[in-house]
């Protein structure tokens, strides 16, 4: 399996490095960009061109590690705007995990009805092996 890359967009310090460790755990390749808000994340998609020749073997991002709760532009306002911008620049092989504390059901269906959005993650309540199998499975066309 070639380097997969993901954005990790939260605005905890704890939880990015967190979540990078257990990525490291996964024993998997893995290129990590990250953003500590939904309006930075954004800006990073906004500027493609410039992004695609800064980063020509790891961008765009293959999956997008989204918290709900950030400052600026939340997880939701970052999935709309997201699904705007996924028809004017060449994101469309990118995906998004939720990567949140919030258990309440009313979160996961409303981060689901996002046909781009695979899977719910809550922060803590799953293993790196987990995590493999789901970056595995969600990776197996890594975007162009």
């Amino acid at each position: 399996m070639s380097i997969i890359s993901v954005l990790i967009v939260d605005d905890n310090e704890n939880d990015r490095y967190l979540l990078s460790r257990q990525l490291e755990e996964t024993g998997l390749e893995i290129k990590s960009f990250e953003k500590t808000d939904g309006k930075s994340a954004l800006e990073f998609f906004e500027d493609y061109d410039v992004n695609r020749k800064k980063y020509p073997e790891h961008y765009p991002p293959h999956i997008v590690f989204l918290d709900i709760n950030m400052p600026l532009v939340n997880g939701y306002e970052f999935l709309q705007k997201f699904a705007e911008l996924r028809t004017k620049v060449d994101i469309k092989a990118c995906v998004v995990m939720m990567f949140t504390s919030s258990e309440r059901e009313e979160d996961r269906k409303k981060a689901l009805s996002f046909d781009f959005v695979s899977d719910y993650l809550i922060k803590g309540d799953f293993s790196s092996e987990q995590l493999r199998e789901k970056i595995v499975s969600t990776s197996k066309e890594p975007a162009q």
